[in-house]
């Protein structure tokens, strides 16, 4: 259960009225706060494709309504309707990265990620190892990271999105030894602070001007006992902040490669 928010019926009549001087007569507008204050409005019209132009028009126009500054908004078509959902535009932005790597004879990699800044102004990086090798491993990691992805971007918090992705392994798997590990970061981009989310997942670096911490905590993978068993970390980000996730196989010789990688990569500005 959740709050979906506070109404503003006096900005939700100007957001309408907006469309509807455009000719664009809503269907459904709605302009709420949440808890923290910021602002989410959401217009549905008939189905209608909007050029890059005019979507930063409208942006401009409903930040001047709302007097906050808006973002882009997300843009949704169905089948006969477009839905238009703007937030407040958060304080930092992030830049993601990725590299993967199949273990030497194997076709596949248990390995599976996902990264994204969902509509509620947070950024999720997620990896997902999936117990054992090959494709039944794959599988396993496939599936938890694809499950998890998709109770994030529905609201879910990272500790009950990893509750219900351990039933869904442990019905899939009927008792046979096998799980997958999840490592989840969810950082809050209107305020930076993060809670990184381990269940049996490798340590995790934080490098902070050109200074490595290790992010670790003892844990069980997913899909092993009837309720996870994970541990979270509360941390603060900021400007230039590194945050590296790996699985068990980027680990084989030890960690200090890395360190010394991040180290390097921040002093360098790459």
């Amino acid at each position: 259960l959740g709050q979906a928010g506070l109404p503003d019926p006096r900005r939700e009549a100007k957001v309408a009225q907006l469309f509807a001087d455009l000719g664009l007569d809503a269907l459904e507008c709605s302009v709420t706060a949440d808890l923290a204050g910021r602002l989410t409005a959401s217009v549905t019209i008939c189905r209608t494709h909007f050029t890059q132009d005019e979507v930063r028009g409208l942006t401009d126009e409903v930040s001047r309504i709302c007097r906050r500054d808006m973002d882009t908004p997300e843009i949704t078509h169905c089948r006969t309707v477009t839905m238009l959902t703007f937030g407040e535009r958060p304080l930092f932005t992030v830049e993601f990265g990725a590299a993967a790597h199949a273990a030497s004879g194997q076709p596949v990699s248990g390995d599976a990620l996902d990264q994204f800044c969902d509509t509620g102004g947070r950024a999720q990086m997620l990896l997902c190892d999936g117990m054992g090798t090959g494709r039944a491993a794959a599988v396993d990691g496939q599936m938890a990271a694809k499950l998890t992805a998709q109770l994030l971007q529905a609201g879910f918090a990272a500790e009950s999105a990893a509750r219900l992705v351990n039933v869904a392994l442990g019905l899939k798997n009927a008792g046979q030894e096998s799980g997958a590990t999840l490592d989840l970061l969810t950082l809050d981009l209107y305020t930076g602070r993060a809670g990184l989310f381990k269940a049996g997942a490798a340590p995790s670096f934080l490098c902070r001007a050109g200074v490595v911490r290790t992010l670790d905590g003892a844990s069980l993978p997913m899909g092993v006992l009837p309720t996870v068993t994970g541990r979270s970390t509360a941390l603060t980000l900021d400007v230039g902040d590194t945050v590296m996730m790996v699985s068990d196989g980027a680990l084989c010789d030890g960690s200090a490669w890395l360190c010394d990688q991040l180290t390097l990569s921040t002093r360098l500005g790459q």
